[in-house]
């Protein structure tokens, strides 16, 4: 019967809203359910710390990342009630209403570069405000580990320095030093501490208690409780074992010696909220601002480490990976853009932050760079056209390279070099160069007062700043000269540069297939009258420089091949996130970078003899006339007045 079906389809959609999370998270006080994924399984706690500065070499020295992140067993640590606990959020249809948090699973981000902390709000602004307390001043956020600090009024919860207590009884002071200080002040979040004894902060009373005493902490223990210690003592009230910690109130200053250099302890920015889809939107940083859907990021409502053990009423916490700080390209874009505003890489306020030009001569690097990256033509250059002139710089190497053609990476090589690569680099040397950009390069890009009008007749000529006139230089420089600035008038134009450019390959390309290597560099010079010895030696240093280079290319390419197909595309090689490689091709790089050393020395006639005894003088300028010979030959090579019009498809 109808009656009869109604109950049946009636009784299938209450099983099925019992058996769904959502149906079940709103049956909790009636209220509706925001989906979150929590950081860590039951039985464990979130643990924060701040990365070592000397943690990483090379250009990822000082890691983007605000904290590292683990999930720790501590049996002192309270329950983290975050699932099913009521939170504040904000939504569409309404400014705030309040829903119950239900865990969808547990999720730890993992980036290396770009780990970031966000406080997120669990109750509204209006309640706080009523309250009269700040968010992490209720009697909840203070911390909960059984070790504290006393006898020092510092105005607030966590206080940088003072006596040491147990479960309130004091700390003696027999035995005690800076490693076992340090682990109280790790313990209570901060990055390290000295000790005091005497009761610095005061007496206290061991007369009349027994508490701590013989304190021998190894320095790896995450809590005082973890240390080695008598439970008796025969202390005085002035006896009492303090510390100082390094902090943002009290950094320790020159009194203290290496203690002034530790970086302060930080606190996540001001605290967010959730949408009622569960979505988190951080509205700071490079490229601001910026959202999560549920599943990207990880909430706690318990914590410890460098943020001090926590847990609140009122906050927890969220942790993200940062888009462009996860990524290695986009993380050096940050770090080089930083150095150029001035502002720390960790910065939030990136908004504001602007590289502008300036007429100082030492401003050449910065006005380059406003040339050359300023894509709407205002004269500044922020973060975002930075970071996307980057990527297409990034884009050319790959396309010239030929990077992501269909093919595997193990023929993935250097050693060939396309006639468009060269011409490439001469496009962005003009870019960065070309100061009123009319495709000229000469004494007028200059920024003012770089060079000096020596004779006053308001031009500055060649030879005022080389101190010679093309005329008179040696014949082999003249004849460059020449081949370069075709008309002389001491400007190089674009055209002029290319036509140069273009000549040369031709004359290197011996076989004509649009792409030059060592082989035919070494048969050219050969036909420039390079002796044999020189011929060798500059095998030697080309073979070693591909090789290492092929070596750097190939590390870099095969990281990026993050689906396991054996090719990259340009969207592999610009979203790389693992820096470990890039520190691998930095520390080879630095290690075997240098050339050898005799090698480079018999190719500038700054070599040694049989004897062991320095070329001399008259041997050196012998090299240096050589090459100038060499020189010669090269750029009288009759191939530079039969370049084809459409050379490799260049016009």
């Amino acid at each position: 019967s109808t009656q009869t079906a109604t109950m049946y389809w009636l009784f299938l959609a209450a099983a099925s809203c019992l058996l769904s999370a959502s149906c079940l998270g709103a049956a909790v006080n009636g209220e509706d359910v925001v989906g979150v994924s929590m950081c860590c399984p039951e039985g464990k706690v979130l643990k924060l710390e701040r990365p070592s500065p000397v943690s990483r070499d090379g250009i990822f020295r000082y890691s983007h990342a605000e904290y590292t992140a683990k999930c720790v067993r501590n049996r002192r640590s309270p329950k983290d009630t975050l699932d099913g606990a009521t939170i504040t959020v904000t939504g569409d249809d309404v400014d705030e209403k309040q829903m119950v948090v239900k865990k969808t699973g547990i999720m730890l981000p993992s980036c290396p570069l770009g780990l970031k902390v966000q406080k997120v709000a669990l109750n509204s602004s209006a309640t706080e405000e009523s309250s009269g307390e700040a968010p992490g001043e209720t009697e909840e956020s203070k911390p909960t580990s059984r070790v504290r600090l006393g006898d020092y009024d510092c105005g607030h919860d966590n206080c940088l320095k003072g006596n040491v207590y147990v479960d309130d009884k004091p700390v003696c002071d027999d035995g005690w030093g800076d490693t076992d200080a340090g682990v109280v002040c790790r313990e209570l979040g901060f990055e390290g501490g000295y000790a005091t004894t005497e009761s610095k902060y005061g007496n206290v009373n061991l007369e009349r208690q027994s508490c701590f005493d013989e304190v021998q902490c190894s320095g790896r223990e995450s809590s005082l409780l973890d240390c080695r210690h008598r439970s008796q003592d025969d202390c005085s009230d002035g006896e009492g074992a303090g510390v100082v910690c390094y902090g943002e109130e009290d950094p320790a200053g020159p009194e203290y010696g290496d203690y002034s250099t530790s970086p302060p302890r930080q606190e996540p920015e001001t605290e967010i909220h959730l949408t009622s889809s569960g979505q988190l939107t951080i509205p700071t940083g490079p490229l601001a601002p910026t959202s999560y859907k549920t599943g990207e990021f990880c909430m706690a409502g318990v914590w410890e480490g460098s943020l001090g053990p926590r847990r609140s009423e009122v906050d927890a916490i969220a942790l993200v990976c940062e888009p462009c700080k996860s990524e290695v390209l986009c993380g050096a874009s940050l770090e080089l853009f930083s150095s150029l505003v001035h502002i720390p890489s960790s910065s939030t306020d990136f908004k504001n932050s602007e590289i502008v030009t300036c007429e100082e001569p030492w401003c050449q690097t910065t006005n380059s760079i406003v040339l050359a990256f300023d894509e709407d033509g205002d004269g500044k250059v922020n973060f975002k056209e930075f970071k996307a002139k980057m990527e297409k710089y990034v884009e050319k190497l790959v396309n010239d390279l030929e990077l992501n053609a269909e093919r595997s990476l193990n023929e993935v090589s250097i050693k060939n070099l396309s006639l468009k690569l060269f011409l490439d680099v001469l496009d962005e040397t003009f870019a960065f160069s070309d100061a009123n950009q009319d495709d000229i390069l000469s004494v007028e890009d200059a920024p003012p007062r770089t060079f000096r009008d020596r004779n006053d007749d308001g031009k500055i000529s060649l030879r005022e700043i080389v101190g010679v006139s093309p005329i008179n230089m040696p014949a082999p420089l003249y004849r460059l000269y020449t081949n370069l600035d075709k008309d002389k008038n001491e400007k190089l134009s674009l055209e002029e540069a290319k036509s140069f450019i273009k000549g040369t390959f031709y004359v290197i390309d011996q076989n004509e297939d649009c792409f030059i290597n060592l082989e035919e560099i070494i048969v050219t010079l050969k036909e420039s009258k390079l002796p044999k010895e020189f011929q060798l030696a500059v095998k030697l240093l080309g073979d070693y420089y591909f090789t290492l280079a092929d070596y750097f290319l190939n590390e870099f390419v095969s990281a990026a091949d993050v689906d396991g197909d054996k090719k990259t595309t340009l969207a592999e090689i610009i979203g790389v996130k693992d820096p470990a490689v890039i520190e691998s091709i930095v520390k080879a790089a630095v290690s075997m970078g240098l050339p050898n050393m005799g090698t480079a020395g018999f190719l500038l006639g700054e070599g040694r003899k049989v004897d062991g005894r320095r070329m001399s003088r008259q041997e050196t300028e012998g090299v240096i006339e050589m090459w100038l010979l060499v020189l010669y030959d090269f750029v009288n090579n009759k191939k530079y007045d039969s370049v084809p019009n459409n050379l490799c498809g260049f016009e």
